[in-house]
């Protein structure tokens, strides 16, 4: 019988792995694994889109506040989904959030494995190092998401708690543990900053990581940790590759009507990738937050691009960048400019971040109906980038993260749901923004459950 500490959360990943790797290689013994053996396999495992690019966490983006759930579709919600709303989800089990971004990291360890035993010469040294970076880049990028999942934020107090499960290796057998918050991040940090300096300028398809989607990744890191100048030194890397956006005045009518407005892969992708499908974000179910809609001037083109106003005046969300119900999570250069415009204006360079905020909104409003903003005060420049960044960047699996990093900084932001008319609030920098671990993990591995 297989001790305890044998790795539980592998067993779903061999059923999703043999699927993969069937469609591209011969199958042969190996711990009764099918595994690659030339460079040329390791690619075609890496563009497993489906669990490579498709599969990040999205119940932090459906335990946040950019939406709320009519009475009668919340009765009607399977278990687990009414508990994420509510935030009391005790009981999620392994086919979840968890299962899916350790397939994605059992892949990119996989990888990084079986690229050892090939030989790096001159002529498959640019293949090599991309698919090594590669991997180190999907794994990296998981393991964020996990963290800005089911950990707390990173501050000075918390970052010897409880992070995430470190699996460096597609070994079944070694053995789950939880490291702290502070060397998640290390981890997380390390093989960017490695991936940056071996990934491509460019790729042949935004489904591949190049060298700035990782310099993103890490400003994207190092915000959530609140280091604000190591974000802005990466997310200014970053925006050398692309300052495209996209000017909102360039749909057409037909376009700001239509079900999806956006098309899949549009010229402010750096890197793409998506949600998991949650049944609580549905556009049939999901309603945007009331307040947040009318957020929106008249002006702001984003008001009909993001959003469907029904009959009887509640709004659904419909401005993926994925072109469809499923909700992008890639990295885009919306985000990147107010990124830097966050952290230039917390570094005391507030007219810097006011001329990003401006050069962003400039292609979100109608034409000659935009007036720049001009403040001069860090903290009214800060709070206006902010309730930006929350109206450009919806469903992208980054407001949870904001709403844990915001708190940590004092920002005293509550959530209320209203279900059977009682209110039922999430206080700030409450123990169930670290949401909890599937409990069949927590019972076949003996780790330790984030408190309630």
């Amino acid at each position: 019988m297989m001790k305890r500490f044998l790795n539980i959360l592998w067993l779903g990943v061999v059923v999703f792995f043999l699927s993969a790797c069937q469609k591209y290689l011969e199958v042969q013994s190996n711990y009764g694994l099918a595994v690659p053996n030339s460079l040329d396999d390791l690619q075609k495992l890496l563009d497993d889109s489906q669990i490579m690019n498709l599969k990040f966490p999205s119940f932090g983006e459906a335990s946040a506040d950019n939406y709320y759930l009519s009475q009668s579709v919340y009765d009607a919600l399977l278990d687990y989904g009414q508990q994420t709303y509510i935030w009391q989800n005790d009981h999620m089990n392994f086919g979840n959030d968890w299962s899916s971004a350790y397939n994605t990291i059992y892949n990119s360890n996989l990888v990084l494995d079986r690229i050892k035993k090939s030989n790096r010469n001159e002529g498959n040294a640019n293949q090599y190092d991309a698919i090594y970076a590669s991997a180190k880049f999907y794994r990296a990028s998981q393991y964020l998401a996990l963290l800005w999942t089911y950990s707390k934020a990173y501050t000075q107090e918390s970052k010897t708690d409880m992070g995430i499960v470190l699996r460096n290796s597609s070994d079944f057998h070694e053995q789950s543990y939880r490291s702290s918050i502070a060397e998640c991040y290390e981890n997380v940090i390390t093989d960017l900053k490695e991936s940056s300096l071996m990934l491509p300028e460019k790729t042949s398809h935004v489904m591949r990581p190049n060298k700035y989607a990782a310099y993103a990744t890490l400003a994207r890191a190092y915000l959530s940790m609140q280091v604000y100048d190591s974000a802005y030194y990466y997310v200014d890397l970053a925006l050398k590759y692309n300052v495209d956006l996209l000017d909102f005045n360039n749909l057409s009518e037909v376009k700001m009507t239509a079900s999806y407005p956006f098309t899949i892969f549009n010229k402010e992708t750096l890197f793409y990738a998506e949600l998991l499908v949650s049944i609580n974000l549905t556009s049939s179910r999901a309603l945007t937050d009331t307040l947040l809609y009318r957020s929106y001037d008249s002006n702001d083109l984003r008001r009909s691009a993001y959003f469907k106003v029904a009959a009887d005046g509640t709004t659904t969300f419909k401005g993926s960048y994925a072109g469809s119900s499923k909700m992008f999570s890639g990295i885009a250069t919306d985000e990147l400019y107010l990124m830097r415009a966050e952290c230039n204006v917390r570094m005391g360079n507030v007219e810097a971040g006011m001329a990003d905020l401006n050069h962003l909104l400039g292609y979100r409003y109608k034409t000659g109906t935009f007036i720049p903003y001009v403040l001069k005060d860090k903290r009214e420049a800060l709070a206006l980038i902010l309730k930006e960044r929350r109206k450009e960047l919806l469903y992208r699996g980054l407001r949870w993260m904001d709403l844990k990093r915001l708190n940590a900084e004092g920002g005293e932001i509550s959530i209320t749901r209203k279900l059977n008319g009682q209110l039922i609030t999430l206080q700030p920098n409450s123990n169930a923004y670290a949401l909890p671990l599937p409990e069949d993990i927590i019972r076949l591995t003996g780790m330790q459950q984030n408190p309630k």
